[in-house]
């Protein structure tokens, strides 16, 4: 399935009537991109299925730890992935960046996402030795977007990150390989917190801000998530609140026995026709019960929530509040996760984040706290599901004009079945496109392609509904190639 490209929805004057009610004889246009079952924007209407957000895979380490002098102090083991994991420009591995004690900023590399090495860069002196992975620009949360065919050779890649003192906030900066990199004229850009992060739509061409700022909100002081936009890096619009915890977080993190939530910082990136973001949902407990060394005043665990966007700049929590990177249940991320990646790293089957992992709660102290990166892994488009039990339930789309023909699905149907019909705009089966001639997708796939009888391919040129039946299966995406 695509996830690359121009945007995959265009919606044309047609009434979205959620769950039910009819819809408009209008059809809505769709790429090739793939559809996730995230919300009910293309949805006419389900019945007998639930949506249940995904928990992501981990492996029962990090993938590094502070063992290097300059990344660590005796009792000080902390790394941060405030930052950024992307491929490499000739597609042989990946880079990373991510932050050392001190707001030092630094680089590496690895050919698999898992075992990480420190190049020797020779860019910067530590203990008389430039033998390091050390880069010349002190930065925290390090946010990088790369422009494959920029205007300019030497601003191939944008930053962003926090800066504390006199220049508190979020300062901009260009390279045009990722490891030499110029502030821009202009900064600090963003006024906000010490967390950030960067992402670049391609269809608007402008780079989005996502930065925490803190005051109070429905009656307590919170840690709120804030958007700015640029086209260039340099001018930026007038921050907005984008995303809050509302009461349904407070009760969660009530019965947990805490007293309200915060949202520490947000990634956004595009994912198929949408937009998808992870939020760190700080679940504030009050003072923490120990005290020691270089800690918080506030204490309380730290996940990680999946938001939904359609444009990037309007943003919706989901139904299931359930977190996508859970606490534990290794030691390492026991206690928090504190940052996650900007973007992630989508490969043939699986979609991969880093993120900060943290042994302790927020209110932890040194030695007791240490920070190390790790990675969360999920099935390709593996986010959120439409799931149905025993009963089966079905999903309808609204009425499509796909550009292609070759319906695929993601779906794990390990112990059940899904099936397809494709529909006309209202809403009978169109001859040899019935349930009953579809051949039923069994299994675990992530490109189950759809086949009715002698038809392999959709009807051409013409508006069609799509209606999925599910029984015993999660149903995550779709998409017509």
């Amino acid at each position: 399935m695509r996830h690359r490209g121009r945007q995959g929805v265009v919606l044309m004057a047609v009434v979205l009537l959620s769950c039910g009610g009819a819809v408009g004889s209008e059809a809505v246009a769709i790429g090739p991109e793939v559809q996730l079952f995230v919300d009910d924007v293309l949805v006419a209407r389900r019945a007998g299925v639930l949506r249940r957000v995904h928990a992501c895979e981990k492996l029962d380490h990090p993938v590094l730890r502070a063992d290097e002098p300059w990344e660590r102090t005796d009792i000080d083991r902390r790394i941060y992935v405030y930052g950024t994991a992307l491929r490499q420009e000739d597609g042989s591995g990946y880079r990373l960046w991510y932050n050392g004690t001190q707001g030092r900023l630094l680089y590496a590399t690895s050919e698999d996402g898992i075992a990480w090495g420190r190049p020797d860069l020779g860019l910067v002196a530590y203990e008389g030795s430039t033998a390091n992975n050390l880069l010349d620009l002190n930065i925290e949360s390090p946010s990088v977007v790369e422009d494959p065919d920029p205007e300019d050779p030497a601003r191939r890649y944008k930053l962003l990150g926090h800066r504390g003192g006199g220049g508190r906030g979020c300062w901009a900066a260009y390279s045009g390989d990722g490891l030499h990199w110029q502030f821009y004229a202009k900064n600090p850009v963003v006024s906000g917190g010490d967390t950030c992060t960067l992402a670049y739509d391609a269809e608007a061409d402008e780079y989005l801000a996502f930065h925490k700022r803190s005051h109070e909100y429905r009656g307590v002081t919170r840690r709120l998530v804030y958007l700015a936009v640029s086209k260039d890096m340099q001018e930026w619009s007038t921050s907005r609140l984008v995303m809050a915890p509302d009461a349904i977080d407070d009760r969660q993190t009530q019965a947990a026995g805490g007293q309200h939530s915060h949202f520490y910082n947000m990634s956004a990136f595009r994912y198929g026709s949408q937009w998808l973001g992870l939020v760190t949902h700080f679940r504030h407990m009050g003072a923490p019960a120990e005290k020691g060394p270089s800690q918080s005043g506030q204490d309380g665990p730290i996940d990680v929530q999946l938001v939904h966007s359609r444009d990037g700049r309007e943003w919706e929590q989901c139904e299931d509040r359930s977190p996508v990177i859970e606490n534990g249940p290794h030691a390492y991320d026991a206690g928090c996760i504190l940052g996650v990646t900007n973007q992630p790293i989508v490969t043939d089957d699986e979609v991969w984040m880093y993120y900060s992992a943290i042994t302790t709660t927020h209110g932890g102290y040194l030695p007791k706290k240490e920070i190390s990166i790790a990675r969360a892994v999920w099935r390709l488009d593996g986010w959120c599901s439409l799931r149905a039990g025993e009963a089966g339930g079905f999903v309808e789309t609204v009425t499509l004009r796909p550009e292609g023909d070759r319906l695929l699905i993601n779906t794990d149907a390990s112990n059940g079945l899904v099936v397809a019909a494709v529909l006309d705009s209202d809403g009978a089966a169109l001859a040899g496109y019935g349930e009953a001639d579809c051949v039923a997708l069994r299994g675990d796939c992530v490109r189950g392609e759809v086949r009715w009888g002698r038809h392999r391919r959709l009807p051409k040129d013409r508006p069609v509904r799509l209606r999925f039946r599910v029984r015993r299966a999660d149903l995550f995406a779709y998409c017509v190639e």
